[in-house]
């Protein structure tokens, strides 16, 4: 690659101002077809539970205590009763893939969410997940000192959780003047690479011609021969007559 004039590469893309623009439209209306048309929306409805009664004599103990509850709460035990109860129409896979479950670090707190396309049905799954929740861990613990208590209930979510218009297009529209800037760059490249490398192709001037070859014919030299042949052949003839006579 030759070395580049900024100067005049910076002259090249204003002169391609127009290409750059349609490149970034392009760009706008692909992140707007894929957010509005293409993404399917999510809407994740939330809550948050506390863990009341967990021994903290040992840290080690309430970390392993949190954790089993949080386990609980995406295991089959749980979900699959939210799956009967509420007429969800896929498996117990798919629906796991949309839980979540996390406990927050040094307390008795565990935040948990479900997502689905649908805003009603993620608060209802997320209700019956938290009520199924509370009776497997009743049965699997018995009465156990450790109450499960609802800080923030499930929530109705208003927007989806993973659509974002302005964040998603300005990127589309980013890519499309950077796809736009590389493409022109090469083009560029090329324009000014092609001059030179013609140059170098064509034969210098300074060259010496190749020489005759010598042992070519020489027009004039092959016509004095032929005269020569004649006149030998003349005199012949014309001898042997003046002999004769």
């Amino acid at each position: 690659m030759e070395e580049i004039n900024l100067y005049d590469l910076l002259r090249f893309y204003i002169k391609k101002w127009l290409t750059i623009a349609i490149f970034v439209m392009i760009g706008g209306i692909v992140g707007i077809a894929y957010t509005y048309y293409i993404q399917t929306p999510q809407y994740e409805s939330k809550a948050t539970l506390l863990l009341v009664g967990t021994d903290h004599t040992s840290g080690n103990q309430e970390s392993v205590a949190l954790n089993n509850y949080v386990e609980l709460f995406k295991s089959r035990r749980v979900l699959d009763t939210v799956i009967a109860d509420q007429g969800y129409d896929k498996d117990y896979d798919t629906l796991v893939s949309n839980v979540t479950a996390r406990g927050t670090k040094s307390t008795d707190i565990i935040n948990v969410s479900i997502k689905t396309p649908d805003a009603k049905q993620s608060k209802a799954l997320l209700e019956s997940a938290i009520e199924s929740f509370r009776n497997e861990a009743k049965e699997l613990y018995g009465n156990s000192s450790i109450k499960i208590n609802t800080v923030d209930a499930a929530s109705t979510p208003k927007s989806p959780s993973n659509v974002r218009p302005a964040i998603q297009i300005g990127l589309a529209t980013a890519a499309g003047f950077m796809l736009a800037i590389i493409g022109l760059f090469f083009v560029y490249d090329y324009r000014h690479s092609q001059p030179k490398a013609a140059k170098a192709d064509e034969p210098r001037s300074n060259e010496p011609a190749q020489p005759k070859d010598q042992t070519d014919d020489d027009p004039e030299t092959d016509t004095a021969k032929e005269d020569t042949r004649c006149t030998t052949i003349s005199h012949f003839y014309t001898g042997g007559a003046y002999e004769k006579e």
